[in-house]
């Protein structure tokens, strides 16, 4: 489909469409671009005659004919579409009996019974439209009025709603039986106003429910708000947002009302490109044409409020006329949810699942609260910040959203959500697919699969591990939680398999898995970076997490089944080969079973991998993991056999001259936000066990440290690569300090190729944990390019045990910017 974001502009109140030709009735070619509705035109002016032979008129008449017949084709559709929006849409309501002459103050109920019609213009795939559920929930308040609230010569007025879905939606032809009473009534000179609760069943069982605010008020105060005893829920902004990646990439920032329209007829793809092409038909936007959106005129991924997206629309109550009041929640509900969808499709959320339609978020309650019904009729602008988006239980994205008149708040809304669902029946299966092994057209099933496999790999991450099993010898589950599995959110650093040679329960040496990381094109780990390069920990923890799938597939969850089993990184070395930029690309790991030990109470497996970009390898090394239960893992004694050892400062029987002492908290030159690793450090030039520099630094244990929080769930344990990381920020630290990086401009430091990195682990670090301590000894500094080298060997103390060795840290500190070969891109 064209891009049209430089097209005419969105018509609003239905001046113009466009439909695809099937649909219509008309042979021929669609057209692409809207036509205008036909109109009495003016005769043109007596053209000069031509000569024979002359055919320049021709294509402009042919299309002048063409066009008209289009449209009046179009109008006819239009009138159809209409008289279905009148019957079938949200909006239609039966008359209200007229209020007795004398008002009530007790409470009012009324019970109201609506099957879904099946043919109802805004329905997708014989799924009914919950904004035509809600309609017809919110249908049943006005009507209190016949049981004495509203007084003579007053008009309802909506106040807040605080809305709760409880199950998906019901196909077409489902009863539904609607309950709402008033309660808490307070009547004065402006009129009524009342608590509400209603309730929507579907087939007998409880659908959706509400409670809030209304009124029946006199027109002179409609506009007033309505008291609430509750206080507009807030939602707290996150300290770090989480970075979610589309599963595709959206070639589109701006879309019209033509586009939102194609992408309610399903063309997905045609609209935001070609990686959106789903599994079987696809989600749709409810309706032959939006109903209420005129256009989106800013969609982003990141950014807003809450650091995961903004979408602005215009909004146009296309079909249904100026909003009434007894229309607005309803209405309101579902603008924004619309918005929603367009955000929920941009992020490709669809490509986890076949067939999948839209339902409502039902994780949690929303609140919609009118504040002027009167201006819901006039142009309107809708800014949806989005809160949450992510993957499980299912794909789903979540928003606070105000309507504004001009710069007038005339409705806001907190936690909508929508979410995506597969049909009923669908099997999802499971990341292995041993039955199939030996087949090629199952491994190629398995990279077609990749946004399937991020999503059951999320699953796995938060707590359901049936995601990772398949094996057909193992088919219990171990009623233990704390089990092997990948970190969560942003620090889970690997999404697909793409090819395996292994065999289940077998460990076999030489079983080999291919799997890929879509790195984000602006990766949180290299904002927070100081200098804004790759740092060692996306290839150190990618690489890590890859060997542990390898295990997993391979049935390693199986094992010790009766006890609390956890994976730990036990050793490795590992070199970064070249400097690259894989942000934006997919970093591809190729891992390879070495050994596997079985030990009383612990596996041991060693792996070797490869880890390349498109153009080539960019990382290899090898490693071992443990898989141990809570006994060995107990025995955890440190590197020095249990003694505490401790660093080499403190070990000296007095003050060495030249220490320095100093505060890097506020160095953003190491790093900020998360990877912002340092604190208070001793510096002490040419020191160490080497003579050539020592850095001693500590840090308190954050009770609610981020990277525990996300590695692991039921399992908290700070990954070794940010210990691994502070010790590389420690030798930057120790450069810009001292003086040796002061003759380049803007220094800023990286991870060193060519200089093969070695660690071992012999303890954690948890929450329970009050300090971590870390030094590094300068063992040689040299020229590199424009820059210099430093490479050290360094330790990481927990409380007053030495868990960490790391030998040759390389780190070049290199000045920023520029295009010479080996300075820092910023």
């Amino acid at each position: 489909m064209a891009d049209t974001d430089s097209a005419a502009a969105v018509a609003p109140n239905g001046e113009w469409g466009f439909e695809a030709a099937e649909e219509l009735g008309f042979e021929g070619e669609p057209f692409l671009l809207p036509v205008p509705f036909a109109a009495p035109t003016p005769p043109a002016p007596q053209a000069a005659p031509r000569g024979v032979g002359d055919l320049s008129h021709l294509a402009r008449d042919i299309a002048e004919r063409v066009g008209r017949a289009h449209a009046a084709v179009l109008e006819a559709h239009e009138a159809v579409q209409r008289h279905l929006l009148a019957r079938c849409a949200p909006g239609t309501r039966p008359p209200a009996a007229p209020a007795p002459h004398h008002p009530v103050d007790r409470p009012a109920h009324v019970e109201l019974a609506r099957t879904i019609p099946a043919d109802a213009a805004y329905s997708v795939a014989g799924q009914a439209d919950p904004a035509w559920i809600l309609d017809a929930a919110t249908a049943a308040l006005p009507l209190l009025g016949e049981r004495g609230l509203a007084p003579v010569g007053t008009v309802y007025r909506p106040g807040r709603t605080n809305l709760s879905w409880h199950r998906e939606l019901p196909e077409a032809g489902a009863e539904l039986r609607v309950r709402a009473g008033a309660e808490a009534v307070h009547r004065d000179e402006r009129g009524t106003r009342f608590t509400f609760d209603w309730q929507v069943h579907a087939e007998g069982d409880l659908l959706v429910e509400a409670t809030g605010t209304a009124g029946f008020l006199v027109p002179d105060h409609t506009t007033e708000p309505l008291p609430d005893e509750n206080c507009w829920p807030e939602r707290q902004v996150p300290c770090y947002p989480r970075q979610f990646r589309p599963l595709a990439n959206a070639r589109r920032s701006r879309l019209t009302w033509q586009d939102l329209r194609a992408l309610a007829s399903g063309f997905l793809a045609e609209v935001l490109g070609p990686d959106f092409e789903g599994e079987g038909t696809g989600p749709r936007l409810p309706g032959p044409a939006p109903r209420l959106i005129g256009a989106v005129t800013e969609l982003s991924r990141e950014g807003g409020r809450y650091g995961q997206g903004k979408v602005t629309a215009d909004l146009t109550f296309r079909g249904g006329g100026p909003a009434r009041g007894a229309d607005a929640t309803p209405l309101l509900a579902e603008a924004v949810v619309g918005v929603l969808q367009v955000y929920a499709l941009s992020c490709g959320l669809h490509l986890c699942l076949p067939d999948p339609r839209f339902q409502p978020w039902a994780g949690g309650p929303a609140a919609i609260e009118v504040i002027d019904p009167t201006a819901l009729g006039a142009a309107l602008r809708c800014e949806v910040d989005v809160a949450e988006v992510g993957l499980v239980p299912r794909p789903h994205a979540i928003a606070d959203a105000v309507v504004l008149a001009g710069d007038r708040p005339v409705a806001r809304l907190h936690g909508i959500g929508v979410a995506l669902q597969e049909p009923p029946g669908s099997d999802l299966g499971a990341l292995t697919i041993w039955e199939a092994r030996d087949s090629p057209a199952a491994h190629e099933s398995l990279r077609q699969r990749g946004a399937r496999q991020r999503m059951l790999l999320a699953h796995s991450a938060e707590g359901d591990l049936s995601a990772l099993t398949g094996e057909p010898e193992a088919t219990s589950v171990s009623p233990v939680t704390v089990r092997p599995r990948l970190p969560r959110g942003d620090l889970l650093m690997v999404d697909q398999a793409l090819d395996y040679d292994a065999d289940p329960l077998e460990f076999r040496p030489g079983a080999t898995l291919t799997s890929e990381y879509a790195v984000h094109p602006g990766p949180w780990f290299c904002r927070e970076n100081g200098s804004g390069a790759v740092p060692n920990l996306l290839y150190m923890e990618s690489s890590l997490q890859a060997a542990a799938q390898l295990s997993a597939v391979q049935g390693i969850l199986n094992q010790h089944l009766d006890s609390a089993f956890v994976c730990r990184n036990l050793e490795g070395r590992a070199t970064l080969l070249r400097h690259a930029d894989p942000r934006g690309l997919a970093l591809r790991h190729r891992i390879t079973l070495a050994d596997h030990s079985k030990l009383p109470g612990a596996i041991l497996h060693r792996y070797t991998y490869e880890l390349g970009l498109p153009d080539g390898p960019v990382y290899s090394g090898e490693s071992v993991h443990g898989f141990l239960t809570k006994e060995v893992l107990d025995n955890q004694q440190g590197l020095d056999g249990g003694r505490c050892v401790p660093p080499w400062l403190d070990r000296l029987p007095t003050r060495p001259q030249g220490l320095r002492r100093l505060d890097l908290s506020h160095d953003t030159r190491l790093g900020r936000g998360r990877f912002a690793l340092l604190q208070e450090a001793d510096l002490v030039p040419d020191g160490g066990e080497h003579g050539a520099g020592y850095l001693l630094w500590e840090r308190t244990v954050p009770k609610d440290d981020w990277f525990m929080a996300h590695h692991f769930r039921f399992d908290p344990v700070m990954p070794g690569s940010v210990g691994v990381e502070a010790l590389f920020q420690s030798v930057a630290a120790y450069a810009m300090h001292t003086g040796l990086a002061d003759a380049l401009p803007d220094p800023a430091a990286r991870p060193a190729a060519h200089v093969e990195l070695a660690w071992k682990y012999r303890g954690q670090i948890t929450p329970g944990h009050r300090r971590m301590r870390g030094e590094v000894h300068i063992r040689r500094v040299e020229p590199c390019g424009d820059g210099l080298l430093l490479v050290a060997d360094g330790s990481v103390w927990r409380d007053d045990l030495r868990i960490y060795q790391v030998d040759n840290i390389g780190v070049e500190i290199l000045p920023t910017g520029g295009t010479a070969e080996g300075q820092v891109p910023r």
